[in-house]
This record gives C-alpha cells, structure tokens and sequence, in this order.
C-alpha cells in the first residue's frame, strides 16, 4: 500500500468526479462500482507514467498485510 499526497487542486477535482459519478446512479452499489472503476483507472495511468518516466514516479510494493484499526 502506499501513500499519494495531493494538492487542493488535485484533491478538488477528485472530489468532483466522484461527486458526477454519484449522481449518474440511483443505487448506492452501482455508484460504488464506478467509484471502483475510476479509482483503477487512475492507478493504471499512474502505472504507465511510471513506467514510462521511471525518474518522475517511484512504484513500491510492500508485504505487510494491511491493517485496519
């Protein structure tokens, strides 16, 4: 798991596009799978800018198993 920090701006328009996808659906699940979507969609772009710029991204992967509390 890692940690993204964003900026306002960045943090706004986020809010914003889960704030359109919600109120595209009527059902709470639907909503949550668009969520879903988007959020992979996100992490697929990041993944190719990394990819692509190696020195721009650094991707880390970690074994511990999340915890939640």
């Amino acid at each position: 798991m890692g940690i993204m920090h964003l900026d306002a701006e960045a943090k706004a328009e986020l809010h914003s596009e889960a704030e359109k996808l919600i109120a595209r659906y009527d059902s709470p699940l639907e909503t949550v799978k668009a969520l879903m979507a988007y959020n992979c969609e996100l992490e697929t772009q990041i993944l190719a800018i990394a990819h692509r710029h190696p020195g721009i991204v650094s991707i880390g992967y970690d074994d511990t198993p999340p915890v939640l509390g």
